[in-house]
């Protein structure tokens, strides 16, 4: 049987130069990331991290609506599809960085902080 080595003879693997810095780029795993900053992105993330959490009922999800929509009536129908397309993104990669288990926290913080702050939200 052949050696991994000669198996490989005369194939060449190309470097990757630019692995450290993936690596230093990348969010340590459990690590939070910094959510949208965009005042619609945001609202709409926060809408995600709620419905990851399974905290949106019809009362957040009116309070979501009231205030949403102000921002969504001074912007693009571009824009918006957009700034959905980036909210739902972000949100998935947080629910994946922190891993098996680690969402409850996520939801017992950030998902209960954005249902509560869209159940706050006056008529």
């Amino acid at each position: 049987m052949a050696s991994l080595a000669q198996q490989g003879a005369g194939v060449r693997i190309p470097k990757l130069k630019c692995l450290p810095l993936l690596l230093l780029s990348a969010p340590a795993p459990g690590m939070a990331l910094e959510p949208p900053s965009d005042p619609l992105t945001r609202v709409y993330y926060e809408l995600e991290v709620a419905s990851y959490c399974g905290l949106v009922s019809s009362a957040v999800h009116a309070g979501f609506r009231r205030e949403a929509g102000p921002i969504e009536r001074n912007v693009t129908r571009e824009r918006l599809e957009r700034s959905r397309m980036d909210a739902w993104q972000a949100a998935h990669l947080e629910w994946q960085n922190r891993g098996l288990g680690g969402f409850k926290r996520w939801c017992r913080n950030e998902g209960r902080t954005a249902a509560e702050r869209f159940l706050a939200v006056p008529e």
